[in-house]
């Protein structure tokens, strides 16, 4: 649907039971900013802001990325918006992009089914509706912010792995994710050594290393495999 920098891969494809999220979930409010790279060299970054209002939890971002396609640099930019209710489920979706090829998403995940319309890089729509759970974790392709909701969904008490159900819009993909928590560990991130929460989320095709703060926010994204690093700056 667009182009496709990094994702989290393939989901496996038979949703198992969701987790409950802990109640003692640390603060969601959070900005800020990450560089992107690959293979060492910037790709761009994100600006996002988290915002936790009465009735829901309001996930924005600003994506600026340099893309190499047929010998040519193309300038994409992107804005996703996801809406959640206070449990974190989600809402609504939208996203659009930017540049050569332009194209929007536009998902109401309060109908039943959950509907998807799609405006092409044609200007052709494309509609198409799903059976999802409420409980389904968003995690958008090229979106690093949701990975931070992911974690937010992450039981500690329970501890070990957790299965979510998890939707990739511009892949119009289903599947599940699975989240286990391996400890804290010294990373280092801007050049400052800190001691951070290390998770690993995996889907049947990617390994994507996080680590968090104190408060559960996103501060170092790792997919080994791709030579994708994700860095937030001070």
């Amino acid at each position: 649907m667009a182009i496709l920098v990094w994702g989290a891969g393939a989901l496996a494809a038979e949703p198992r039971a969701a987790q409950t999220p802990s109640a003692t979930r640390p603060d969601l409010n959070d900005h800020g900013t990450f560089e992107i790279y690959a293979a060492g060299k910037s790709l761009g970054t994100e600006r996002f802001d988290i915002h936790v209002r009465s009735e829901q939890v309001e996930a924005q971002g600003e994506i600026h990325l340099r893309v190499e396609q047929g010998g040519k640099t193309m300038e994409v930019r992107t804005s996703p918006n996801l809406v959640l209710d206070p449990q974190l489920h989600p809402l609504s979706y939208t996203w659009s992009q930017k540049g050569s090829q332009s194209s929007e998403l536009r998902i109401d995940f309060r109908a039943s089914p959950v509907r998807t319309r799609y405006k092409t890089v044609s200007g052709e729509e494309d509609r198409r509706d799903f059976k999802l759970t409420k409980e389904v974790v968003v995690l958008d392709d090229n979106v690093l912010h949701h990975y931070q909701l992911a974690v937010a969904r992450y039981d500690q008490t329970k501890g070990g792995k957790q299965t979510f159900p998890a939707f990739i819009p511009q892949e119009a993909l289903p599947g599940v994710i699975t989240v286990e928590q391996t400890g804290v560990e010294p990373v280092s991130v801007e050049g400052t050594t800190l001691n951070l929460r290390h998770l690993i989320l995996t889907t049947e095709l990617a390994h994507i290393d996080l680590w968090v703060d104190d408060q559960a926010h996103l501060q170092l994204v790792s997919v080994p495999e791709a030579q994708f690093q994700a860095v937030r700056k001070k």
